[in-house]
């Protein structure tokens, strides 16, 4: 009877947890969209810093942070003869992710060659918010000063979109904190420096 009672208790501690982490999922999956649709009527810094931290915290994340990596902004997909793939392409990544480089950049490069020149406008508008938003998070130099990161897709797109290679990364840990330190390649200079990126977010959704 202990026993079955112990079970009982387990049960509904269990259920309590799941709701309470649905309630929060659901107040910032509401957020998300609140500040989604303030960013497309209006874009600004201030939105779309806010945006990137909210993102982390919602359903949509935990669904799409282990998604294979997609085609690197070298805009390789428009060597599809029919250019509404890579827009159909690019607007399903922003779909799952308003936040995502890789996605204004490759509607940015699709609508410019489609003659869409408003809409190539305002994602290349929305690329260079996102990178300033990155680099407002630190500089990079160091653990303490490290880019806040939202997945290993964004810490790539955010490399090449500066002209860099990647020649090596590891993983640290400090303070409950996960970190990714990357070698980095300047391809104009031959220049050889380290940035740090904080993958924490991306850590504590794997743990679930």
């Amino acid at each position: 009877m202990k026993f079955n009672m112990h079970i009982l208790v387990v049960i509904v501690v269990f259920l309590i947890s799941s709701c309470s982490s649905s309630q929060v999922y659901n107040l910032n999956d509401t957020r998300y969209n609140e500040l989604l649709e303030n960013i497309k009527s209006e874009p600004s810094l201030i939105a779309i810093i806010e945006l990137r931290h909210v993102y982390v915290l919602t359903q949509r994340y935990r669904k799409n942070i282990n998604e294979g990596r997609p085609n690197q902004p070298q805009f390789k997909a428009l060597l599809y003869e029919d250019l509404k793939v890579p827009l159909v392409m690019a607007h399903d990544r922003l779909e799952k992710n308003y936040t995502s480089l890789n996605g204004h950049y490759l509607a940015m490069a699709t609508s410019f060659e489609m003659g869409k020149e408003e809409q190539s406008k305002y994602h290349q508008l929305l690329l260079n918010i996102l990178l300033e938003a990155i680099w407002a998070s630190g500089n990079g130099r160091s653990i303490s000063t490290a880019f806040f990161s939202t997945s290993s897709h964004e810490i790539d797109s955010f490399i090449e979109l500066h002209g860099f290679d990647i020649i090596s990364r590891s993983m640290t840990q400090r303070n409950d904190k996960s970190y990714e330190k990357v070698k980095i390649k300047d391809l104009k200079t031959g220049q050889l420096f380290n940035w740090y990126f904080d993958i924490s977010a991306q850590k504590n959704a794997n743990k679930y």
